[in-house]
C-alpha cells in the first residue's frame, strides 16, 4: 500500500488532481496484480444526464480478478455489485470518492463476499481528473491479507 501511495503522490500534482495521463501502472510493475481502473460515467451513451455517476472497469489485475466471484472486465460496478452479498460498498467508497475529490481508505475485514478466504482487506480508491478537479477516472490498489485459496 505504502508503494501505491507514495506513487499517486509522486503524479499529484500541487494545485489540481492528477488525471488519467498522469496514473501509469507500468510504473508501478509490482502492483499491477492488485490494481483496478475504473471510467466515471455522468451520461448514458446517448448524452442523458445519469442522476449519480456509474463506473466501468477498464482495468483489473490478476488478483483482485481471481478474488471477484464474479466476471469483472468492462462490466459496470454497480452490475458486479448486484450479485455480490455485501456488493454495494463498491459502489458507495467510489462515489465517496467522486464526491469529494479525496483519496479513500480501508484497512479491515472484508465487507462483502469474495471468491475465496482471507484474513484482512486493505485497499485504497484515488481520484483522477483530466482537468484537475472533476473526477473522471478512479485508481484502485487491494491487498488482500492472508490469502487462503483453499
Amino acid at each position: 500500500m505504502r508503494l501505491f501511495l507514495t506513487y499517486m503522490r509522486t503524479i499529484h500534482p500541487q494545485n489540481r488532481l492528477p488525471s488519467r495521463a498522469d496514473f501509469d501502472p507500468l510504473c508501478i510493475p509490482r502492483l499491477l496484480p492488485g490494481i483496478v481502473l475504473v471510467k466515471v460515467e455522468r451520461t448514458t451513451p446517448d448524452g442523458i444526464l445519469l442522476t449519480s455517476p456509474r463506473f466501468r472497469v477498464l482495468v483489473a489485475g490478476e488478483t483482485v480478478l481471481h478474488a471477484s466471484p464474479v466476471p469483472m472486465m468492462g462490466r459496470y460496478i454497480d452490475e458486479i455489485a448486484a450479485a455480490i452479498a455485501g456488493g454495494q460498498v463498491v459502489v458507495d467508497v467510489r462515489q465517496r470518492v467522486v464526491e469529494t475529490g479525496t483519496t479513500y481508505y480501508w484497512n479491515g475485514r472484508p465487507r462483502m463476499a469474495f471468491r475465496f478466504d482471507f484474513a484482512g482487506l486493505e485497499y485504497c480508491h484515488c481520484p483522477l481528473a483530466a482537468d484537475g478537479r472533476t473526477v473522471d477516472h478512479v485508481a484502485s490498489f487491494f491487498h488482500y491479507k492472508g490469502i487462503n485459496r483453499g
